[in-house]
């Protein structure tokens, strides 16, 4: 598995996608920039060839996580304020329930479809909690994640390998 060295060429590796992303949010006012959404960064940057770290799992995970968040949001807290609620408020467990669910869904999906990648799990807590609730959210969260993928591979920190067995050339 190569490692690329940390330090300014891979930081500024990473801080491009984000201001590509940034600027996607800018010009359409859309949430492109997704905390979650930096871990998959981070991890695309520094270990690449690692298995986990496969555009299609990447792409897939992130999408279970954001489908799965969306669908437990809607069935268990429907439209509330994930800001307003008072502590000890059914509102708040309806959340922590919503979450659990998510997650629960998140780790089925993901084993089902072999697209394991742990940074989705913070997005199932975005969209599970009420933070990103819309379908177009979810849908430009999607969209900024392919932005992400197929940006690393345009720059071409790793080959278009999209599955396993991934050899690098030695």
């Amino acid at each position: 598995m190569a490692r690329y060295p940390l330090g300014g060429g891979v930081g500024t590796y990473l801080g491009f996608h984000l201001f590509v992303l940034g600027l996607l949010s800018f010009v359409t006012g859309q949430p492109f920039l997704i905390p979650s959404l930096g871990p998959s960064l981070f991890l695309l940057g520094t270990l690449p060839d690692d298995e986990m770290n496969y555009p299609r799992r990447i792409i897939g995970g992130q999408f279970i996580g954001a489908v799965a968040g969306f669908v437990a949001f809607h069935l268990i807290v429907g439209g509330i304020d994930p800001t307003a609620s008072p502590a000890l408020s059914l509102e708040v467990f309806r959340q922590v329930v919503s979450s659990f669910v998510a997650a629960l869904l998140s780790t089925f999906g993901m084993y089902l479809a072999d697209v394991q990648h742990p940074p989705a799990y913070a997005t199932t807590l975005i969209v599970s909690l009420g933070y990103l609730t819309s379908p177009r959210g979810v849908g430009v969260f999607m969209l900024a994640v392919l932005v992400m993928v197929e940006l690393h591979e345009i720059l071409g920190k790793r080959g278009p390998i999209w599955s396993l067995p991934y050899q690098q050339d030695e």
